[in-house]
This record gives structure tokens, C-alpha cells and sequence, in this order.
């Protein structure tokens, strides 16, 4: 029994040890899934007709961890749209972000009410389009981005996001404590259980 007991309370000890490793290692993967030639599902890409376009988002004022379409709480956001397809630096791009607070709105919406920033259009030949801004309220908001080509055709795409999504920023933190529980709650059990048997003897 003494043998059992030392082995439960390592392999209590290694899974513990591993879970803080675990959260360690989460900004740096959460980091990682945001670049542009990673391969990991989450990282945060779109497109305006065919041609291809990226964001990476980061609160300046209170985390150095980069974001994508959910953020913990309302503050100064900074999303950076990279124009992946070169193309598109040579055509005029309008931005304008809305607040969505009954559901998702499309381009042919009267947007104007729910526009809480605006960009004119404009070329942006160096790549990125900078949309920076304070939000003020939690709720669900949508930057759409609208390219108009020489042609006179006009294309627009729509980034959803959301701003004060606690729970996802601290599902790590919980899901570990969650697990933390069980391994007391096993490690009681068991002494419970060894307990009685020495009581039985």
C-alpha cells in the first residue's frame, strides 16, 4: 500500500507539473496561431472576392498577446488588416467598423446609425490597414472593408469580432482548475479508501 500511495501522489506531482507547463506555453501558441504562414486553423483570414487578406488585432494597453476576433474587454483595439493579395494596395479602401448589438448586418444595411469609426477610402501601398480604435462598450461588432477597382466594381468583406469576451480569455485558467479539483478530489478518495483498509486490518 505504501508503494501505491507514493505512486499515486508522483503521478500527482507530473500531472500538475505538466498543466503549468501547459499554461506557460499558451501565449506563445496563442501568438503563433496569428501568423500569416502558420498552419494552425485559428489563425484569423478572409477574403474580399478572391483575393486573400489577414488580421492580426492587439489591446496596446493591456496585453502584448495578439488577438483575432475575440477580446477580453472593451478598451483600444488595433486591428491591422495585411493586404495579402498585392493587388489590392493599388485600389482605394474604405473601412467601417459597426456595432452589431441584433445580429449580423450586411453592406446593403443602412450602416450609418451603428458606425462607431470610419475611414474614407483611400490606396494603402505599404500593405496594411490600420484601424485604430477605443471601444467603449461590450457587444458583438463588425469591420466591413469595401475595394473599389478602376472598373467602377466594388467589393466589400466583413470581419466580425467581439469585445468583452471574458470567458474564452480565462477558459485556460478554469479548465485547469477544474482539473486541479479532480486530482484532490482523487487523491482524497484514494486516502479514504487506504484509511479504511488499514481499519479493516
Amino acid at each position: 500500500m505504501r508503494l501505491q500511495g507514493l505512486f499515486m501522489r508522483r503521478w500527482m506531482m507530473a500531472a500538475a507539473t505538466g498543466l503549468l507547463v501547459l499554461f506557460a506555453a499558451c501565449p506563445a501558441a496563442q501568438a503563433i496561431s496569428m501568423d500569416k504562414g502558420s498552419t494552425i486553423r485559428d489563425q484569423c483570414e478572409l477574403s474580399i472576392g478572391p483575393d486573400l487578406i489577414s488580421v492580426v488585432a492587439y489591446m496596446p494597453d493591456r496585453s502584448r498577446d495578439r488577438f483575432c476576433d475575440e477580446f477580453p474587454a472593451p478598451g483600444r483595439i488595433i486591428l491591422t488588416v495585411d493586404l495579402v493579395a498585392e493587388r489590392l494596395r493599388a485600389f482605394p479602401i474604405e473601412v467601417r467598423v459597426v456595432r452589431e448589438p441584433g445580429g449580423a448586418l450586411s453592406e446593403t444595411d443602412d450602416l450609418a446609425p451603428l458606425t462607431v469609426a470610419f475611414m474614407p477610402a483611400q490606396t494603402y501601398p505599404g500593405g496594411a490597414v490600420v484601424i485604430d480604435h477605443e471601444y467603449a462598450e461590450s457587444g458583438r461588432y463588425a469591420a466591413f472593408l469595401t475595394v473599389s477597382e478602376p472598373s467602377g466594381l466594388r467589393r466589400t468583406t466583413r470581419f466580425a469580432f467581439v469585445v468583452g469576451s471574458a470567458f474564452s480569455f480565462f477558459a485556460p485558467a478554469m479548465l485547469g482548475g477544474v482539473f486541479l479539483a479532480g486530482l484532490v478530489f482523487a487523491y482524497w478518495r484514494h486516502s479514504g479508501n487506504r484509511r479504511g483498509m488499514r481499519k479493516a486490518y
